[in-house]
């Protein structure tokens, strides 16, 4: 994880200090803490029987990876809006947003950040369109959780395969 050297808001060098029992980045100048909070992402796993869909991500960070679809949300965004926007955008599918169930939290490390990802459920009948990739994805497929486990260095973590298996019980469960 990077180290923060400057004030975002008057470039001043910062300092570090204790403050609520955590060592933080604090700017002098401002008389402030700069906080490195966690970035909220959303996304969605399409489910077709033991599958989901994934994409292969065709930037950074983990370019190359494979992983859910999902993406920052936009500062006025819902959570599930935000899933059902990223899921057209990499995978050309369109999914109801009526029709997610939340499946996990998942916390990932970045270069710069962590990510925070509400990560969803949807079966495979819900969702309109034909799976190819988009944006920032160079291939969209269907994988299976043993695939999956199987190629564990493929994935951009561990914790998506934990989340996809998840994902096919929870479709399984509501039918």
């Amino acid at each position: 994880m990077k180290n923060l050297n400057y004030c975002y808001r008057c470039g001043r060098e910062l300092v570090k200090r204790t403050d609520e029992g955590r060592e933080r980045y604090y700017c002098e100048n401002c008389s402030d803490f700069v906080y490195r909070n966690s970035v909220p992402v959303a996304g969605v796993f399409v489910v077709k029987d033991d599958q989901v869909v994934l994409i292969k991500r065709g930037g950074e960070p983990h370019k190359g990876k494979w992983s859910y679809p999902a993406g920052y949300l936009e500062y006025d965004e819902k959570p599930e809006d935000g899933a059902v926007r990223e899921l057209e955008e990499e995978t050309g599918l369109k999914a109801d947003e009526n029709c997610l169930k939340l499946v996990a939290t998942i916390q990932l490390e970045h270069p710069d950040k962590y990510v925070v990802g509400n990560a969803y459920a949807v079966h495979h009948q819900n969702v309109e369109g034909k799976l190819e990739p988009g944006d920032d994805a160079v291939d969209a497929d269907f994988w299976e959780l043993d695939k999956m486990r199987s190629r564990v260095e493929e994935m951009e973590s561990p914790k998506i395969i934990d989340a996809a298996e998840d994902a096919v019980k929870l479709v399984h469960r509501s039918g």
